[in-house]
């Protein structure tokens, strides 16, 4: 599908701002308060264009996006609410017709420091010249989570990678195909992550870099009252907006059995550590039964291959649950 040209932001000169690389950054937003500008302003010089698809916000947005359209960033209004796969892709698509070798993916409530665009396409080069297949590069620190494997490297293997801050080749887009719409929201990244290496590409982490990014309220782990802290298990607990437990279970279970026979150490370690957090959810959510009747129904839609949006059904029950569980902080940009 062709799109309405886009152009590359301009500097405060009348100059296009470049990069040595030809690097666009897309960004996904729904309902975006002013922490998106700042987002957006901190990769902006590092890049040759900048586009915003924003996801279905409606009127409530307009403030944030029009102040991002002053700026010069390319912003797409999108009318519905159809999920972030199809918001980036929809950006990746307008990215690459506008001749970008790399797209750069980015939340509304991630930024990064100077340097971050081409430390990752330096760490891409470097593994290319090494006779690497790189299927994309992320930062080795997303906020607190590491994502590369094993001794800090120039370039390592990454594992359990994030949207946010992944550096993917145009090349490897056309190749293999865009973000998988139908999972909507959650675990749209790591299917992408195990699509590429069931085909052979490498999936890196660039040694050294690192992201910040907003993660939320943390709550204390607790069972029967007391903090639960186990090996390998922190005492809090970061909890998503209850509606998303639907896409969390039912893409969890989706990702199993589409990918335990090309990845089954990581398919194991990561149903290990979902079916934990599942249940600490379900323990600290009120009414627990709403919670329950969210993750009965990803169920059966896993069962009987049900994708996309949550049924409209789901969102009463999602809306009645809250988290009955000590806050530890609140992390807020």
């Amino acid at each position: 599908m062709r799109h309405a040209p886009v152009s590359a932001p301009r500097s405060t000169s009348g100059a296009p701002r470049m990069s040595a690389a030809h690097v666009w950054a897309v960004f996904s937003t729904f309902r975006p308060g002013e922490a998106a500008l700042d987002a957006v302003a901190s990769v902006t010089a590092q890049v040759e264009g900048v586009i915003v698809v924003d996801d279905g916000s409606g009127p409530a947005a307009d403030a944030v996006l029009s102040a991002l359209e002053a700026g010069g960033v390319t912003v797409v209004r999108r009318g519905a609410n159809d999920g972030i796969a199809a918001a980036l892709n929809d950006g990746i698509d307008r990215a690459r017709e506008a001749g970008a070798e790399f797209v750069v993916t980015f939340d509304q409530d991630s930024w990064v420091g100077p340097g971050f665009v081409s430390a990752l396409v330096a760490a891409h080069d470097a593994a290319t010249a090494a006779g690497d297949r790189v299927g994309l590069v992320v930062p080795e620190h997303f906020a607190g989570v590491r994502q590369q494997r094993g001794p800090v490297a120039p370039f390592g293997d990454a594992v359990n990678v994030i949207q946010s801050g992944m550096l993917i080749p145009a090349s490897v887009i056309a190749a293999e195909g865009a973000l998988r719409e139908d999972f909507f929201i959650d675990l749209v990244d790591t299917e992408f992550e195990l699509r590429l290496r069931r085909r052979g590409w490498r999936v890196l982490a660039a040694g050294g870099v690192r992201m910040e990014h907003a993660l939320g309220t943390k709550y204390r782990r607790e069972l029967f009252g007391r903090t639960v802290a186990l090996p390998g298990i922190p005492p809090e607990i970061t909890l998503s907006t209850p509606f998303r437990y639907f896409y969390r279970l039912r893409n969890r279970l989706v990702l199993n059995r589409e990918y335990f026979v090309s990845a089954p150490r990581q398919i194991a370690r990561d149903s290990l550590l979902d079916g934990i957090h599942f249940v600490n959810a379900a323990w600290v959510a009120r009414p627990r039964r709403a919670l329950l009747r969210l993750y009965r129904a990803a169920f059966v839609a896993a069962l009987r291959g049900r994708m996309g949006r949550m049924p409209a059904a789901l969102a009463p029950i999602a809306a009645e649950i809250r988290w009955s569980a000590p806050v530890i902080e609140s992390e807020q940009r």
